[in-house]
């Protein structure tokens, strides 16, 4: 699998193309992934935030990712709650990836000052067999930039 990296802003020629993309097959999720790359890198968050919409809508495939990619959206909009929900749904959806799942969602939990919370998510993490050793070393950073019990 390879990974294309977009330019931060400029995307206007891109989002054209995505955009064309789009209108001839509707359901190709992984290009509307990019178009909601695009525009985010452009600074149009809104945007990019519908497209992750859509795509919750129209995937057939990758729906455990729509919902994350949603959920991490809505959280750079300010809509903690909902976003939450995404990632339920996401872990629900596709749960062979539900650490990483469970990873953004305490990351939103830290963000939103649930602490606690995050914590306990984070030592769910650590306690599953299936676990990729990234995850792991994602996790045990993650806690140990969180100061001290209960607080930021």
């Amino acid at each position: 699998m390879t990974t294309q990296r977009i330019k931060v802003g400029g995307n206007d020629a891109r989002v054209k193309e995505l955009r064309a993309i789009m209108e001839k097959d509707p359901f190709n999720v992984n290009q509307r992934f990019m178009l909601a790359s695009a525009l985010e890198s452009d600074g149009k968050i809104q945007d990019a935030v519908k497209e992750y919409g859509v795509c919750i809508e129209k995937a057939r495939r990758n729906l455990g990712v729509a919902h994350c990619n949603y959920a991490m959206g809505l959280m750079k909009i300010s809509k903690p709650e909902e976003a939450l929900r995404h990632f339920d749904l996401a872990i629900e959806t596709d749960p062979s990836n539900a650490s990483f799942y469970l990873s953004n969602k305490a990351s939103a939990l830290t963000q939103i000052g649930l602490h606690d919370k995050a914590r306990a998510i984070y030592a769910q993490i650590l306690d599953r067999k299936d676990v990729s050793k990234e995850t792991q070393r994602i996790v045990i950073k993650r806690v140990a930039d969180m100061k001290g019990p209960g607080k930021k």
